[in-house]
């Protein structure tokens, strides 16, 4: 297809023959660009000629001012020289004795004098003009060389442009892996299909963000990503796998067929160069004025969505895409986006999705207070999402032992006062939350610099050199609370998140943790003083995992505020203003030592395969 732009430009350029023969070969834009510099070169050397000949011509003209200026004194100088000697030949008359030929010989050098400058004027009037037509022509060539260059450019851009479309409109085949939870209320068949397109969307995205990743011009093109909307096609995909997991998740395994799609003027948009460049013909079948529009529901379109507010959640067609800013990939066509975050009005929205598209949904605050129990996650980078957390409302409360069952590090008990309502995760930090971070930071914990992560052998802690949070030395999965992880660890994945999100996160202070543990009780567990039977995962507690490992996280009910395992599994972290503890037991710890009151004075470097974390954000 012809590009109208690149036969304007062409036709329009007035080149020399080595910029015609350029104009018409096929270069790449690495040839194209090394023409320039060679131009560029030359019109540099073209420079400096061009200023050394305009320093002669200053000079010729300096001494061509200089010649005149004699000229003006050799005149007066003859001049005196006649008056002499006319004055000498009058008195010669009445006095023959008088000498004549001394002012004879001066007159003559006089006239000599001014007839050589006169002579030289002439001669440098010439150089001069010589030298300004040298000049002339430098420039002359000079300008005809920064047309060549222009003109090269010109054919850079073009071919810049032809170079991001080939990039960019390519196939290639992606394998992804997508675990959801079925709803109650919807179908198998309904299930796998919803798995299938969260599956396909993940790999559009995945997809789109290699092509940028590949492209020669990557970094530009992503700086202008959000001006553009560049799209994916799903070509087709085929089921490798699926089924459910252990953990009652249900998996789906694709191989997905898709190629990249840059709509019209595009390229120049991620190129950040003129739209006369992306100008073409119209394609035969192609819309005009008037044209019913189609939408193919193969190609994914990037969607943005931002709100006013955050610890939002973002719902598309009934699914929950965490909180705003989101980007995902959706097939074309008709959608359905709902904005809603507690204390607010909902944000809702039916689109026609046939391009990238973005959203600002504005959010009214509404009669209602904010809710405890509302849930919060962060997009932290990409399709990346941060832990989920519930709101834990401002308050008061007794901390420390309030029972008489506890050690004298719990007492006394006192009224402690949380002053701001803050988010805290519903559940001990994930190996899967933990991965992200380490490998978006290549980050060594303490166990794996020093060999130091702990086991329980015959009650004491025994170091063992070979686990870390990737092996504690027991089986565990992705929904597995990370272990072996120090204080310094934990804060620094909280620095992380503070990073990703823009949002403050922290380890919880000892005050903040027992706050979110009692949840507005005042027992040594949250739902009582005795810790029953299989309500939790602790020594001898009635659980499966009792003395064995970690539970996966959720494993047991909430407690009244929305979080999850709050007694036993494994002690967290947790500041104090002396320095830093755990809290809440585990699952080789006896049940007293899992009340909420509990708390175990460590190093911050100390680390254990019992030993989590959480984090808390604020608003």
């Amino acid at each position: 297809m012809m590009r109208l732009a690149r036969l304007a430009l062409i036709m329009a350029s007035t080149l020399t023959l080595a910029s015609t023969a350029l104009a018409q070969q096929e270069m790449t834009v690495e040839e194209i660009t090394n023409q320039i510099t060679n131009l560029e070169s030359e019109f540099d050397n073209f420079s400096t000629t061009v200023n050394t000949l305009q320093q002669e011509e200053r000079e010729l003209r300096e001494k061509l001012q200089s010649l005149r200026e004699r000229n003006q004194e050799l005149e007066e100088k003859r001049e005196s020289a006649l008056a002499e000697m006319n004055d000498r030949y009058q008195r010669l008359v009445e006095d023959p004795t008088i000498d004549i030929a001394g002012a004879q010989e001066a007159y003559k050098q006089a006239v000599m004098a001014h007839q050589q400058n006169k002579e030289d004027i002439k001669q440098q009037v010439s150089l001069v003009n010589q030298k300004s037509k040298e000049v002339e022509e430098a420039r002359v060539s000079k300008h005809s060389l920064i047309n060549e260059i222009e003109t090269l450019k010109e054919q850079r851009n073009i071919a810049r442009v032809d170079r991001l479309e080939n990039e960019f409109n390519r196939s290639g085949e992606l394998e992804v892996s997508q675990s959801i939870s079925c709803d109650r209320n919807e179908t198998l068949g309904q299930c796998e299909n919803r798995g299938k397109l969260m599956a396909k969307q993940k790999a559009s995205k995945q997809y789109l963000d290699e092509i940028l990743t590949s492209l020669s011009e990557s970094s530009l093109a992503r700086e202008n990503l959000e001006k553009a909307s560049p799209n994916v096609q799903i070509l087709g995909s085929k089921t490798i796998s699926n089924g459910f997991s252990g953990a009652g998740n249900y998996g789906v395994k694709l191989a997905v067929e898709l190629r990249g799609q840059l709509p019209q003027s595009q390229a120049c948009t991620l190129l950040d160069v003129d739209m006369r460049y992306c100008a073409t013909e119209q394609r035969p079948g192609e819309l005009q004025a008037g044209d019913e529009e189609t939408v193919d529901s193969s190609v994914m379109h990037p969607l943005t969505i931002r709100s006013n507010v955050y610890d939002d959640e973002v719902i598309i067609d009934g699914v929950s895409y965490g909180s705003t800013p989101i980007e995902v990939m959706l097939p074309g066509g008709e959608h359905e986006v709902e904005v809603l975050k507690y204390g607010y009005s909902a944000y809702a929205e039916k689109i026609r999705l046939k391009d990238a598209m973005s959203i600002r949904a504005d959010l009214e605050k509404s009669e209602y207070s904010f809710t405890r129990g509302e849930k919060i996650q962060d997009i932290l980078y990409r399709d990346v999402r941060g832990p989920e957390l519930v709101v834990v409302p401002a308050g008061k409360f007794k901390m420390g032992d309030l029972v008489g069952n506890g050690l004298p590090n719990e007492r006394p008990a006192e009224t402690r006062e949380i002053p701001n309502a803050l988010g805290i995760t519903d559940t001990e930090i994930t190996v899967k939350h933990f991965r992200d971070f380490v490998e978006d930071t290549a980050y060594v914990t303490d166990a794996e610099k020093r060999g130091t992560c702990a086991i329980l052998k015959n009650g004491r802690p025994e170091f063992n050199e070979k686990l870390s949070w990737k092996n504690p030395g027991y089986k565990q999965s992705d929904n597995s609370p990370v272990v072996c992880v120090s204080y310094n660890d934990a804060k620094a994945y909280a620095d992380w998140l503070t990073t990703k999100s823009g949002f403050k996160y922290s380890v919880p202070t000892e005050a903040e943790w027992e706050y979110a543990a009692r949840a507005g009780t005042e027992t040594d567990f949250w739902w009582g003083n005795d810790v029953g039977f299989g309500k939790a995962n602790c020594r001898n507690c009635g659980s499966d995992w009792s003395n064995q490992r970690p539970a996966p996280v959720a494993s047991f009910h909430r407690n009244p505020w929305g979080l999850f395992d709050t007694v036993g599994n494994v002690w967290e972290w947790a500041q104090t203003d002396n320095g830093v503890v755990v809290k809440g037991g585990a699952w080789n710890f006896t049940p007293s030592l899992a009340r909420v009151s509990t708390k175990m004075e460590l190093p911050a470097d100390f680390n254990s395969n019992y030993i989590g974390f959480r984090v808390v954000r604020a608003q």
